[in-house]
């Protein structure tokens, strides 16, 4: 780590690790940040698109229809920042069956889904936490790359990020014995009300991954974190906010930014940088969410006017939830026998909603809502490339 990169502005000091290298120690969270006039701008601007998706998320008549999509596109964009080359499709595919055995990158996915609703059944009964840290990160990298990195336990070792050696590294958190009381204050600061409450929720990104707790995860860890902390504040009571699209899609500036605040205590340049990432993909979900509703009403009113069945409509539902389908996931979704759930699917196949994807294939037919999966997926298509 390059120490004359650190000025005086720094909100923090350098040690050495037990190798002799030099480490970053944050000081405590700021409870007050004196704002430049942009950022205050921006605040009101992000705070103001959050609040039209708000108002949409609370008038949704079935928020699981949108729930699960933005999950698992949010947990692609994060785990992409990671270097992960799992798509959306992917993650569908598997999801379907298609492919027996997961692959590493998309287990990392499918983990990273699991783990989100886990937090947000889990803010029920407790607040945001060091102890809710921890089992979040359990059920993240259970039975993935890293987990043999103590899964669910704050690292008792010292860790770095980029380069091959605490040397060469671009960042050294604070050496594990410093680390305690650094987590100490983030366990409060969690929970305080000092600062308005997307300014807060940018410090504690920063906070949580400069400490850099955990022996691997930490990104997707402090991702989780902003998505649950806008849920708890009750900001946004469903997840329709994915600021991984953001950050994965400027991730230069995202790791400068973080690495910034470190060396210049730069908290404005920060502060802006996810201001403009909230109001930015707040606009994107309203319209996605716009959109997506708009289609299921009209798959509904195709279906309503050719008389279809009950199942046949719950169906138009689920293909939002999933739109890579097999008999038997609509077997099992819709609590029908085999023939009942492949007349459900034929009667969207007649209304040109879903098509068969291999037409000639005799067992483990797949059915597809190309239309469902485009808006999802949105400008994926750029990973699905780098990925072939």
């Amino acid at each position: 780590m390059n120490v004359a990169q650190f000025t005086k502005r720094s909100p923090g000091r350098i040690t050495k690790t037990l190798e002799g290298n030099p480490a970053f120690v944050p000081e405590p969270a700021p409870r007050q940040l004196r704002l430049s006039e942009e950022a205050v701008g921006l605040l009101d601007e992000a705070s103001n698109r959050l609040g039209v998706l708000q108002g949409i998320a609370r008038r949704l008549p079935n928020p699981e229809l949108l729930i699960g999509p933005y999950l698992r596109r949010e947990a692609v964009l994060s785990s992409r920042i990671e270097g992960t080359q799992t798509t959306l499709s992917d993650v569908y595919a598997s999801e379907a069956q298609l492919k027996l055995e997961l692959t590493p990158d998309v287990k990392e996915v499918l983990n990273y889904v699991m783990a989100y609703r886990y937090g947000l059944g889990r803010l029920a009964s407790l607040p945001l936490s060091l102890r809710l840290l921890r089992e979040l990160h359990e059920r993240l990298m259970k039975g993935v790359r890293g987990a043999e990195k103590r899964p669910g336990e704050f690292r008792t070792y010292q860790n770095f990020v980029g380069g091959d050696t605490e040397h060469d590294a671009r960042y050294v958190g604070p050496p594990p014995l410093e680390m305690k009381a650094c987590l100490n204050d983030l366990d409060f600061f969690m929970n305080e009300r000092t600062l308005r409450p997307l300014v807060q929720m940018a410090v504690l990104h920063y906070q949580f991954e400069a400490i850099h707790p955990f022996g691997d995860g930490n990104g997707r860890v402090g991702r989780l974190l902003t998505g649950l902390f806008l849920n708890e504040r009750d900001l946004l009571p469903q997840p329709l906010l994915y600021l991984s699209a953001y950050f994965e899609r400027s991730r230069d500036a995202y790791y400068d930014g973080l690495l910034r605040v470190s060396t210049h205590g730069d908290w404005d340049g920060w502060v802006r940088y996810v201001l403009e990432g909230v109001r930015v993909q707040s606009d994107e979900a309203i319209v996605l969410t716009d959109r997506l509703q708009a289609l299921n009403s009209r798959y509904r009113r195709r279906l309503h006017v050719v008389h279809a069945t009950s199942n046949a409509l719950a169906l138009a539902d689920f293909i939002f939830v999933s739109p890579y389908l097999t008999i038997r996931m609509v077997q099992k979704r819709l609590e029908t026998s085999h023939p009942t759930a492949r007349a459900a699917i034929r009667a969207l196949e007649e209304q040109g909603i879903l098509s068969e994807q291999d037409p000639h294939r005799k067992w483990g037919k797949v059915f597809i809502a190309d239309e469902v999966y485009t808006l999802i997926s949105g400008d994926d298509t750029e990973g699905e490339a780098s990925a072939a």
